[in-house]
């Protein structure tokens, strides 16, 4: 097939588009319906003040949809555990790639969180340890391994040859007792001597052993010399030791014992070493934490110091733990107890507690004796241990506490102090953990090592073969990563360093190290403000990281204000122009110099100089006050000194790491709150945990000048509130002063409302249906939540009667709805309201709404928000205010609001202390302090403090930076706005870099020898090859694998362990990996429950859909459910029965009612009076008599209360009216409460009964649906919606097992469908719930075309719409795109297991069409498995749309038009197995015809090709007749299938033919021989079954998939060898069964690898490495074993033997031979006999089955059914396997195939052509005859496709078959569809 030429304007617009993202009505949050594009492949920053929308479009627009889109691709599994991926709001992105973020706001706080885990480097020594450490035993340090018997024998031949040797079995090991009845046993048994306590004795001697004295007896099993002929008695005699004495066998030579253990166990001290894997050495898991600190590092203690004050005395409350009643915290233990413990041990009560003698005090607080303390004794009765004291007996008051700690930890913490754990050091592993050394190195002494030690440790490693072979992608992985840190200037951080104590810049430089180092490309990354935290210095190299991000041909996105980092940008979008619903605009984009220019822009303003910052005219000068801290200590604080003037604006400055943070929050912060809190002690000493913040405190001396403050404020950017009720209004407390307002209003006071009414959170005056919150969240699960309007209060939050109150005609509705500028217009006049508002406005938020929910105000508004706050409050002038970096988030004008404002603070006396590196706040300080000189270990100095001018002067690290700011020459800030980059052509940006093609080197997985090879990017590309010649291997197992697990790897730890074990290719290196996806198109879903709706997750949608908009309906009556609130009931009163009289009735008890009542029967009525008429209830009906309560004594004694009597209690009698709307709502909720959630109006005059339920339900009928519907009540899949019947499965098992299970022969089992659910799958009260007549299973059962149709016609209320638009969005695309790819006739509730390949295929590849992801690897393993020729086309174009977008697709495919067709081939070979494994050619198609090496070029060039048959071999005469089938799609079709010819069976995908062979013809034939009592497809008979004998079914199941399973074991020729073996002389001699001669026997195999001849060892997340097995050198059998041999070949060589080589040495053996030969036939003559199922591809899997059915002896007529044979195979194989075919059919055989290759059909001898179409318009006959005649046919899309293989090929082919009269002698013509063309066009 010759390739179409792309159009040049075609390839240059989709050129263009893939150069972009095109964004299309980005609405998220404030955004204003943005469209823009965005160039790819550039460092793109946006920018804009605080709260305009940036982070809405990159983060929550951009990245959310990106990473959705990624996800997706996933496995179904994978997906449910990646949290809830919403889709934004937004109509369309287009050329969007994987997206990573890389957010660098928070540093992990977790304690148990390092250095070493937050980069896994320490997963990786977790790794190392667990496979290449050496144990130790942790008591005696002795080096612990386990030896199988052969290597304790040859250990005693190496070191002892020809010494005496005595083999003793250890018995018993230093143990009291006489053991009596054993010496007896082990005589009894044959044992001669036994040496007792270093005795050789007789065991028929008298034998006395003291009883009370220990002992140890070994028995001596054998005495021998080590001689060479003696090698396998020492053997056996070790086995049989180590046997009886569990492992362990001592071996006396030289005089000397020498003790062996088989066991992972110390021999000496016999402890037993757990299973070295990785857990083991997690801190994080029980397997390895420390027992005593719990993998922490650390214990908490409760000391005298916090428990005593040694000032006061006991009298005097010197205990601290105690409360204000005397009593121990949570206990009765009280005073009393205490004073008489004291007295009881001699303390004096009067004296100070610092001068009671210390033993008494120790006593004191951790008790004299030993006292049970249990909850009675501590918590209920304290008199329990008043009589222990009595007794002399004190449990001590720590003791108590650490009882009580364990019920109540957080209070009882501040009586507790931190201290390293005893036990591990602070190394928080156990012993275990700690005794295993690599190097004579534990992995705690690798992670104390600094990033720089611990890259030299490995960079100077020499390994030896066995720890280069395991550890080699290991050592690679931890040098990369330590090299990385180590690059960005982290070197001097060690990897147990907490990540708490991490500074932001350390951890924002710690988290892109992983990014950078994943080396991924065509990923877009989004980070949020990466600047935050980092130093100038520390800025440049971010973006030299960033940049460098970028030139690996990635596309980076950037939320900044920084100026240098906007400067750095090659691409700028400034959204504004201010923040709010003001904001959401662009307002400038495009490259540095188009930013300027714009005149709407605020960042260009500011940019130019048009705006300023503020720059004092002179700086405030100290005043003499300040803190004086001496001697600070804490992390790398060691000593520092420093002074911090008060009464200024002072700025703490230095790089990152630099200990700013530890002085202020580790030692100023909690100086000062001592002092404020008065406690008056200095407990400064010991670095404890506060209570609240769980921040670290340091150590000091002192700190002087506390007294000069009598307050602290901290404001930072945290929310002011989690949820949206809160906001400006009500964090101010503005909201409380106007809620005053409103009571005092006149209309408020007439109707004595308070201030509770004006409040949306409480009872009285809120909207009670939506609980004041306006609106209702609809949940929709993966998809964006839906906020719709509270129907009842149109969203106004209010009831109606609050409303009415107004002041200046406005509601407090619409005052929240107000801005702070409206709302201080509006207040102007109410000065304590107008004087917060003021505030607000100060500090530039006049656009928020004093409504506005605080989850919508960015982190920069928040923090006004809290100065705001405040500022209302009256300064003391004695304040000092702590700010940690504020300009976070800020642009450049809201920073100049922030410093005009905290100028404003230090005005008024107060002191302002800020953490920043900000140059303009820098610039604006009065006094800067600077702290380094560097970070870590190199930082904690003071290095410069002064005025900002003092501070440039001097030398340092900032004032560098500081100094060129200051400088005001005119020539130089002019030279900064010109120095911009030159415009750029496409949006301001003209990228140079070119992106990089996948570069794969050293690739050796598998058969692959070190291959090296290149593939285009963004380009179609297919690797080709013999089958097992290694393109899997390639494609799959080397370049998908690496390019998921880097994608994976960034993904966060939880996603990443449901993702599966993403395992590292063993390859060199590979470039320009971009994140890969694999469309694998081998097998479809064999599993009953899956459907095509499920597959395309269109059923998600459909849940999700009918969960919240679905109406609910009674299954019984089919009547419409219905739920009232009480404020919407009493609303229906009022539309429909305004002026009638209603009796508001409660149901106390109902006659035949399933729904809970008060009332289990009436007789329970009077218990129940009392409490009733408490609440104020007058009267109650008995059936329909009315009786007041007070009259229920003279009353009763005429009812008979049984149980058809119903009662009703009377809650209210009211004429309805809009008046009494709200009387109505509050009885109807009272009514609700006792009534269980019912009540009745009832209508006096005509006793009509009107019915309202609080959930769901129908009252007539007693149906109520008690949960709110959710989409698992949908899912057939889920035991909540399944039928309980059927388990959702819609049929029953007739046998009776519904469980499915995989390994089971599906068609083997007889179903019939459900009677209760009618095969609908599930509960009645969900196939009840409707939307426009259907239920979910109803809609299921159209057809694609259908259902796009009646959803696309779905009317929908306002409502209904809003919450269902984006599910039907998603519903409508994923229904178009089946249409599209030609499988609008399927029905959306057919079962996947019963969808031909070729439909499968479309299904899973539509949704990544639909996805629109760009820069994306796909790889596809033979794609055109189960597809006609009519269906490759198709598929291709499907493929080339994927390349078109802008992603590089990678095939593996033997197909020759998919092959013509590709942008780039690779030639895998030039052979299978180990004969593969090299690239032979690549190049464009045309180049590999050209290539004389190639086999597939020999193919495309024609030089090779298939022989077409001479003749065909149809007899009328004997045929199989297939009558009136109807299976499926079958049309009531009859076929004629030939005896003894090759029939092939095609047509398109779905057109019927698995129906008709498997589904009829199979069954029925394996019912007539072997009696299968399953379904067989219906037809009305099939004849010419009479003499066949056998069936031989050949498909596409997988053999055995592990390395104990190879073609020797598979196909039962390593039976007949065995048996070979067994009848050898040298085994009859030895009494060698059969058995021995197998590797899955004990008695032949090697014991140390249990015969698989290598040890896997497993690497987690690392390719898994197989070391060959030390003791039998890969042979998998024992020495003994190995020492029989047929022909000089032992039973291992002969599995070593390619299949030719056996063929030759068993060629006497024709049992055997038969087999092999039939092996050598089908082309695998180059496989080994031994070699690992696990390891064969799947072409070589396939002809293995076939040749393991043809080697199978058919003593009668046999008939062969195969379906697609060719699966997997190269066309050179196709051309072995039709030559094996073509000899069993000349042999008698008859052969029916499943086929689309044209090589096979054209080989056919006759050929049955189902279609025309798939599905419902398939099922028919199109053609049947020779390929000849099926060419002819113009309906068969078979026969188009035959026509160019038949026309140019002559007929060169032979059959050895030529005897049968029926002949058809080939002629050569021409079809008649074909005669019009001219030759041109035919070719």
């Amino acid at each position: 097939m010759s390739e179409e030429p792309k159009s040049n304007l075609d390839s240059e617009h989709g050129s263009k588009l893939n150069d972009m993202i095109r964004v299309t009505g980005a609405c998220e949050h404030n955004l204003k319906n943005l469209s823009l594009d965005i160039p790819k492949g550039t460092l793109t920053v946006f920018t804009g003040v605080s709260g305009s929308g940036k982070s809405s479009l990159a983060f929550d627009t951009i990245f959310q949809e990106g990473q959705r889109r990624f996800v997706e691709s996933l496995s179904a599994y994978a997906r449910q555990f990646l949290g809830q991926l919403e889709k934004p709001k937004v109509e369309h992105i287009e050329g969007l790639s994987p997206t990573i973020s890389v957010d660098q706001k928070t540093v992990n706080r977790n304690p148990r969180s390092t250095v070493g885990t937050v980069t896994e480097i320490y997963d990786h020594l977790r790794l190392l340890f667990a496979r290449l450490g050496q144990p130790h035993c942790p008591v005696c340090k002795t080096p612990i391994s386990s030896q199988t018997p052969e290597q304790i024998t040859d250990h005693a031949y190496a070191v002892a040859l020809d010494e005496a040797c005595l083999i003793l079995a250890p018995m018993v090991r230093e143990r009291k007792g006489e053991y009596r009845k054993e010496l007896q046993q082990w005589a009894q048994d044959g044992f001669v001597r036994a040496r007792i306590d270093g005795e050789i004795r007789r065991l028929d001697e008298e034998i006395e052993l003291k009883r009370y004295e220990k002992h140890s007896i070994e028995l001596v099993l054998d005495r021998l010399i080590l001689s060479s002929d003696e090698k396998s008695r020492l053997t056996e005699g070790v086995e049989k030791a180590l046997k009886m004495s569990e492992g362990l066998v001592i071996l006396n030579f030289k005089e000397e014992d020498h003790l062996f253990s088989q066991l992972s166990a110390c021999p000496t001290c016999q402890i037993s070493l757990p299973e070295q894997e990785p857990r083991l050495f997690s801190f994080n898991a029980p397997q390895g934490a420390c027992p005593t600190c719990n993998g922490l590092g650390e214990t908490r203690q409760f000391v005298e110091e916090r428990l005593c004050d040694s000032e006061k005395s006991l009298k005097d409350a010197a205990v601290q733990c105690v409360t204000a009643n005397g009593n121990i915290h949570f206990t009765k233990i009280d005073k009393s107890h205490l004073f008489s413990a004291a007295k009881m041990l001699d303390l004096d009560l009067n004296l100070p507690w610092g001068e009671l003698p210390e033993q008494q005090k120790e006593q004191f607080l951790k008790g004299n004796a030993q006292v049970s303390l249990y909850v009675g004794n501590v918590f209920r009765f304290p008199s329990h241990l008043k009589k222990q004291i009595k007794a002399g007996k004190w449990a001590g008051v720590i003791p108590i506490l650490e009882f009580v700690y364990r019920f109540a930890k957080g209070p009882l913490e501040r009586f507790q102090m931190r201290a390293i754990c005893p036990d591990c050091g602070g190394s928080r592993l156990n012993a275990m953990a700690r005794a295993v050394t690599f190097r004579d190195q534990n992995i705690v002494d690798l992670g104390d090592c600094s990033v720089t030690e611990a890259l030299t440790f490995f960079e100077c490693l020499e390994l030896a073969d066995r720890e280069e072979l395991i550890g080699r992608d290991l050592f690679r992985e931890i040098r990369a990563r330590l090299s990385f840190l180590n690059e960005v200037g982290l070197g001097y951080l060690s990897l147990q360093r907490s990540a708490a104590t991490l500074s932001g810049g350390e951890g924002q430089r710690i988290r892109l190290a992983s990014q950078l180092g994943s080396g991924l490309q065509g990923v877009l990354y989004v980070l949020d403000e990466p600047s935050i935290g980092l130093h100038q210095s520390d800025n440049q190299r971010l973006i030299k990281t960033l940049e460098m991000l970028r030139d690996r041909g990635n596309t980076v996105f950037v939320v900044e204000h920084d100026e240098e980092t906007i400067r750095a940008a090659d691409h700028i979008i400034d959204i504004g122009p201010t923040a709010g619903r003001d904001g959401g605009n662009i307002t400038a984009q495009g490259c540095f110099q188009e930013i300027l220019d714009s005149s709407e822009s605020v960042t260009a303003q500011f940019l130019v100089g048009q705006e300023k910052m503020p720059v004092p005219t002179e700086r405030r000068d100290p005043d003499g006050r300040c803190l004086s801290i001496r001697n600070a200590r804490l992390h790398n604080l060691v000593g520092l000194d420093v002074e911090i003037p008060l009464g200024l604006f002072v700025v703490l400055a230095g790089v990152s790491g630099s200990g700013k943070s530890s002085l202020v929050h580790g030692i100023l912060r909690p100086a000062l709150l001592q002092h404020l809190q008065g406690s008056g002690k200095d407990d400064s000493h010991e670095p404890v945990e506060e209570e609240s913040s769980k921040e670290i405190k340091g150590r000091w001396d002192n700190v002087a000048g506390l007294e000069h403050l009598d307050r602290l404020i901290e404001i930072n950017q945290s929310p002011i509130g989690r949820t949206p009720r809160s906001n400006p209004a009500t964090y101010t407390k503005v909201f409380d002063l106007i809620r005053d307002l409103f009571t005092m209003l006149p209309e408020s006071r007439i109707r004595g409302y308070n201030k509770g009414r004006f409040s949306f959170n409480v009872k009285g005056g809120r909207c009670e249906d939506c609980k004041g919150a306006g609106l209702k969240t609809i949940e929709m699960q993966f998809l964006s939540d839906v906020q719709i309007p509270c129907e009842t209060c149109d969203g106004k939050r209010f009831n109606a009667e609050t409303l009415q109150i107004r002041y200046k005609h406005k509601t407090i509705f619409e005052i929240l709805e107000l801005t702070i500028t409206e709302a201080a217009e509006l207040f102007e006049n109410q000065p304590k309201i107008l004087h917060i508002l003021q505030t607000l406005l100060d500090v530039g938020l006049g656009y928020v709404k004093l409504g506005q929910p605080s989850t919508t105000l960015s982190g920069g508004e928040a923090q006004r928000v809290k100065l705001a706050s405040e500022l209302r409050k009256k300064s003391t002038g004695r304040t000092l205010y702590l700010l940690d970096e504020p300009t976070t988030g800020l642009h450049f004008q809201d920073i100049r609001t922030l410093l005009q404002t905290l100028d404003r603070l230090v005005e008024q006396g107060n002191s302002v202390l800020v953490i920043e590196h900000n140059l303009d706040v820098l610039r604006f300080a009065d006094q800067v302090i600077e702290l380094g000189p560097g970070g870590g270990k190199f930082g904690g100095k003071l290095v410069g403090h002064g005025t900002p001018e003092e501070l440039a002067e001097r030398n340092t690290l900032t004032g560098g930076f500081l100094r060129p700011f200051l400088e005001k020459q005119l020539n130089e800030e002019s030279s900064r706005v010109e120095e911009v980059k030159e415009p750029s052509a496409i949006n301001g940006f003209q990228s140079e870099r070119k992106e990089r093609d996948l570069v794969v080197r050293g690739a050796s997985k598998n058969n692959l020898r070190h291959v090296n090879v290149e593939i285009p990017k963004h380009q179609f590309t297919v690797i080709t090859g013999v089958s097992g010649s290694g393109k899997t291997s390639l494609a799959f197992d080397t370049i998908f694998a690496e390019g998921q697990a880097r994608y994976v790897e960034s993904l966060s730890t939880y996603a990443r362990r449901f993702l599966g074990r993403m395992d590292k290719a063993p390859v060199d290196s590979i470039d320009g990996l971009a994140p890969a996806i694999a469309i694998n198109q081998k097998a479809t879903s064999r599993n009953p429950r899956s459907i095509v709706a499920t597959t395309t997750e269109i059923f998600d949608y459909l849940r999700l859909l009918y969960a919240r908009i679905g109406v609910a309906h009674c299954p019984k009556t089919g009547a419409q459910l219905e739920s009232f609130t009480a404020t919407r009931a009493a609303k229906f009163l009022v539309d429909h029965y305004e002026g009638d009289r209603l009796e508001i009735l409660a149901p106390l008890f109902r006659p035949d009612s399933k729904h809970s009542t008060l009332l289990k029967h009436p007789k329970e009525l009077p218990e129940h009076l009392a409490a009733l008429q408490q609440s104020g209830f007058l009267r109650v009906y008995i059936g329909d008599k009315l009786i007041l309560i007070d009259d229920w004594e003279s009353e009763s004694k005429k009812l008979k209360l049984t149980k058809s009597v119903a009662v009703w209690l009377v809650v209210d009698r009211i004429r309805v009216s809009v008046e009494e709307q709200q009387r109505l709502a509050e009885s109807a909720s009272i009514a609700y409460e006792q009534g269980i959630g019912l009540f009745c109006a009832r209508r006096p005059d005509d006793q009509k009964m009107i019915w309202f339920s609080e959930v769901p339900g129908n009252v007539k009928s007693d149906y109520y649906l008690t949960h709110d519907l959710n989409p698992r009540m949908f899912s057939f899949n889920s035991h909540v919606g399944a039928c309980p019947d059927c388990d959702g499965l819609g049929e029953i098992e007739l046998t009776g097992n519904l469980d499915f299970d995989e390994d089971v022969d599906a068609d083997s089992l007889v179903f019939r469908t459900c009677k209760t659910c009618d095969g609908e799958r599930l509960k009645p009260e969900y196939r009840s719930v409707l939307i426009r007549q259907r239920n979910i299973l109803q809609l299921c059962k159209l057809r694609v075309d259908e259902a796009l149709r009646e959803v696309s016609t779905w009317e929908l209320s306002a409502t209904e719409q809003a919450i269902a638009q984006q599910a039907l969005q998603e519903i409508l695309s994923r229904l178009k795109f089946l249409r599209n790819v030609g499988l609008g006739y399927l029905t959306l509730d057919q079962r996947s297991n019963t969808l031909s390949g070729g439909e499968a295929q479309r299904i899973r590849l539509a949704s990544q069409i639909g996805s629109g992801l760009t820069g994306v690897l796909y790889v596809l393993d033979e794609p055109t498995i189960g597809l006609h020729p009519r269906d490759t086309e198709r598929l291709l174009k499907t493929l080339l749309q994927l390349r078109d977008l802008g992603n590089t697709v990678l095939l593996v495919e033997h197909d020759l038009d998919v092959i013509n067709r590709a942008d780039h081939l690779i030639d895998i070979g030039p052979g299978a197995g180990h004969y593969g494994g090299k690239i032979i050619a690549s190049g464009k198609p045309g180049d590999l015809a050209l290539d004389s090496e190639s086999i597939t070029g020999q193919y495309l060039s024609h030089g090779q090709r298939i022989p077409i048959p001479h003749r065909r071999l149809p007899n009328p005469a004997r045929q199989i007749t297939i009558s009136n089938a109807k299976a499926n799609n079958l049309k009531d079709i009859s076929v004629d299938i030939p005896k003894g010819c090759l029939t092939v069976v095609t047509g398109v995908s779905g057109s019927g033919k698995s129906s008709l062979i498997i589904d009829v013809l199979q069954k029925a034939v394996a019912k007539k021989l072997s009696g299968y009592v399953g379904e067989i497809g219906e037809h009305k008979a099939i004849k010419g079954l009479e003499q066949l004998k056998y069936l031989r079914i050949i498909d596409q199941e997988p053999i055995g998939r592990t390395p104990r399973s190879n073609p020797s074991t598979y196909t039962g020729a390593l039976s007949p060898i065995r048996d070979l073996f067994s009848q050898l002389p040298a085994a009859k001699q030895r009494g060698f069964a059969p058995r021995r001669f197998s590797f899955n026997s004990v008695e032949g195999r090697c014991a140390a690898c249990d015969g698989q001849g290598y040890h896997l060892i497993e690497m987690h997340f690392l390719s898994d490495v197989w070391v060959t097995c030390d003791q039998c050198q890969g042979k998998r059998y024992n020495r003994e074993t190995l020492s029989v041999e047929y022909k000089g070949h032992t039973i291992a060589d002969v599995l070593n033997l390619e299949i030719e080589q056996a063929c030759q040495l068993f060629a006497a053996q024709h049992k055997i031979l038969r087999i092999l030969q039939t092996l050598r036939d089908v082309g695998l003559g180059y496989m080994k006999l031994g070699q690992a199922g696990n390891t064969l591809s799947g072409g070589e899997a396939q002809r293995l089955k076939l040749s393991a059915e043809l080697s199978r002896r058919s003593k009668g007529e046999t008939l062969y059914i195969l379906d697609e044979p060719t699966t997997g195979l190269h066309i050179d194989d196709v051309r072995r396997l039709l030559e094996v075919l073509h000899r069993i059919v000349d042999d008698g055989g008859t052969m029916v195939i499943i086929e689309h290759n044209l090589e096979v059909i054209k080989s056919a001898d006759w050929i049955i052509d189902l279609g025309p179409e798939g599905g419902i318009h398939g099922g028919e006959v199109v053609v049947t005859g020779t390929p000849e005649q099926v060419m002819a046919c113009e309906a068969s899309h078979t026969g188009r496709a035959l026509w160019p293989v038949l026309s140019n090929q002559i007929f060169e082919g032979k059959r050895s078959k030529t005897s049968s009269s029926k002949n058809i002698l080939i002629p050569q013509q021409q079809p008649s569809w074909n005669s019009g063309l001219t030759a041109d066009q035919r070719r």
